[in-house]
C-alpha cells in the first residue's frame, strides 16, 4: 500500500460501518430459520447462531479498530489488515448464508469497504480489492456450489446468472471506485495547495518580522550610536587633552588617568563592536556574499591576519533568516578568533554542492578542546548551535590544543 498516514475521518467511518453492519444482521430477517442443509456445505446454522457468529465478528473488528497500540504497532498494515478481515468475512457470510447472494443481487456492505478503500489509496489499490473479492467469490462457487432451486431449474442458466452477477457487481464497483479515487485526489491536491498557500504565508510572516527585526534593531543601533558612542568618544577626547596639558600631577594620579583612559577606549570599542553585531545593515544593502566578504576583510585588516576566502559570485533565493543565520555565525567565528585563537591565517569559504549550502570557517590557531563545556560556553558555541537549529542548519566545530579550529554550516537543500 501506498500510504503510510490514514485520511482523517476514515477510521471513524470504519467503526460506523461495524455498527451498522451488526444492527442489520440482526435487524434485517434476511435468513431463514434454518440455513443451509446438511449434506450441501456439512453445516447446520440457525438465525441465533448465526447473528452470535456476526456479533463476535463485529466486536472482534470494532476492538481492532479501537486500539491505539495496536495501530502503532502494525503501522501502515493497520488498515490493509482491517479492510481485508472485514471483507472475508462479509463475503463468507453472504455466499453462505444470505439469500442475497443467490438471487444474483450484489453486496451492499461491500461498496463501503470499497468507498474505505477508494478513500485513502489509489486507483491501483481499487482495482486489487475488486480483483481480490471476485477472485474470492469465484473460488468459492467453484468449492462450495450455490444451490439453484430457487430460481432456475436449469445449471446452465443458474451459472450464467450466477457469474453474471460476479461480472455485473465488479464493474459497477470499478466505476464507484474509480469516481471516488478521483474525488479524492481533487481533495488531496486541494489540500497540498492550501498547505502550500499557507506555508507561504507563513514564510511571509516569518520574513515580514525579520524584516521589522532588522529596522528596530538598526534604530536601537543609531540611538546607542548618538548617545552612549559618542560620550565615550567624548571622554577619550578628554582624558587624552588631561593627560596632554597636565604634565605635574603626581605618578599616582597619571596613573589613575590612565587607566581611566585604557578603561573608557575599552568600552568604546566594545560599545562599537556591539553596535556592529546589532546593525544587520551589510545584509539588506549587498545581500550575504558580499556582506561576508567585506566582515571577513575588515576582519583582516584589523588583526593583521592573512585572509584567504573562496566564495560565490551570487546566493540567490536564499530567505533571510537563513542570510541572517550564516552572517552572524561568521561573526561569531571571527570574533572567537580575535579573542582566543592567536592565528595569523584565516580561510573563510561558502558554496552550494548536491547536499546543500556549506560555509566553513579555519584558522590556524592555538585551538581547544571542543568537549569541554567550558569552552563550548565562553566561545559560544552553543549559541551558534541555536542559530543553526532556528533554520534546520547543522553546526559542527572541530578543533583540538594546537591544530586550529574549523567552524563548519550545513544547511540541507529540504531544509
Amino acid at each position: 500500500m501506498q500510504k503510510t498516514k490514514i485520511e482523517p475521518g476514515l477510521v471513524n467511518v470504519f467503526r460506523w460501518y461495524v455498527v451498522l453492519r451488526f444492527v442489520f444482521s440482526i435487524s434485517m430477517p434476511f435468513v431463514s430459520t434454518q440455513i443451509g442443509k446438511r449434506g450441501e456445505w456439512g453445516v447446520e446454522i440457525d438465525t441465533t447462531t448465526l447473528i452470535i457468529v456476526t456479533a463476535v465478528e463485529m466486536m472482534l473488528l470494532f476492538g481492532y479498530l479501537s486500539w491505539p497500540w495496536l495501530r502503532k504497532r502494525i503501522g501502515k498494515f493497520f488498515l490493509p489488515a482491517g479492510i481485508i478481515l472485514a471483507t472475508l468475512g462479509l463475503i463468507l457470510e453472504q455466499h453462505f448464508f444470505s439469500r442475497s447472494a443467490r438471487f444474483g443481487q450484489p453486496f451492499p456492505f461491500l461498496y463501503v469497504l470499497l468507498i474505505l478503500v477508494a478513500w485513502q489509496y489509489r486507483f491501483r489499490e481499487v482495482l486489487i480489492f475488486i480483483l481480490g473479492a471476485a477472485l474470492m467469490e469465484l473460488a468459492l462457487l467453484q468449492v462450495f456450489p450455490l444451490p439453484n432451486e430457487f430460481i432456475f431449474r436449469n445449471s446452465e442458466t443458474h451459472h450464467i446468472v450466477t457469474y453474471g452477477r460476479i461480472f455485473a457487481s465488479s464493474f459497477s464497483y470499478l466505476l464507484l471506485g474509480y469516481i471516488v479515487t478521483r474525488l479524492m485526489k481533487a481533495q488531496r491536491e486541494q489540500r497540498k495547495k492550501l498547505t502550500d498557500a499557507n506555508l507561504k504565508l507563513v514564510q511571509h510572516a516569518n520574513t515580514v518580522e525579520q524584516l521589522s527585526t532588522s529596522r528596530e534593531r538598526n534604530r536601537l543601533s543609531r540611538e546607542l550610536h548618538d548617545t552612549l558612542a559618542h560620550t565615550l568618544s567624548a571622554l577619550v577626547v578628554q582624558f587624552d587633552a588631561l593627560a596632554t596639558v597636565w604634565g605635574s600631577i603626581p605618578d599616582k594620579a597619571r596613573e589613575m588617568v590612565e587607566q581611566m583612559q585604557a578603561t573608557t577606549r575599552s568600552g568604546l570599542d566594545e560599545t562599537r563592536r556591539a553596535l556592529r553585531a546589532l546593525r544587520a545593515s551589510p545584509l539588506e544593502d549587498v545581500g550575504l556574499v558580499l556582506a561576508l566578504q567585506g566582515l571577513a576583510e575588515d576582519f583582516s585588516v584589523r588583526q593583521n591576519i592573512v585572509l584567504q576566502h573562496d566564495l560565490p559570485e551570487i546566493l540567490s533565493d536564499l530567505p533571510p533568516e537563513v542570510e541572517l543565520c550564516f552572517y552572524r555565525v561568521a561573526q561569531e567565528s571571527l570574533e572567537n578568533i580575535a579573542r582566543h585563537a592567536a592565528a595569523d591565517r584565516l580561510t573563510i569559504q561558502m558554496g552550494r554542492d548536491p547536499s546543500g549550502l556549506i560555509m566553513t570557517i579555519s584558522d590556524n590557531g592555538r585551538g581547544f578542546d571542543v568537549s569541554d563545556d567550558v569552552n563550548q560556553e565562553h566561545l559560544g558555541i552553543q549559541g551558534m548551535q541555536e542559530r543553526a537549529g532556528l533554520i534546520g542548519a547543522d553546526l559542527r566545530v572541530d578543533s583540538s590544543p594546537g591544530e586550529g579550529t574549523t567552524v563548519r554550516l550545513h544547511l540541507e537543500n529540504d531544509a
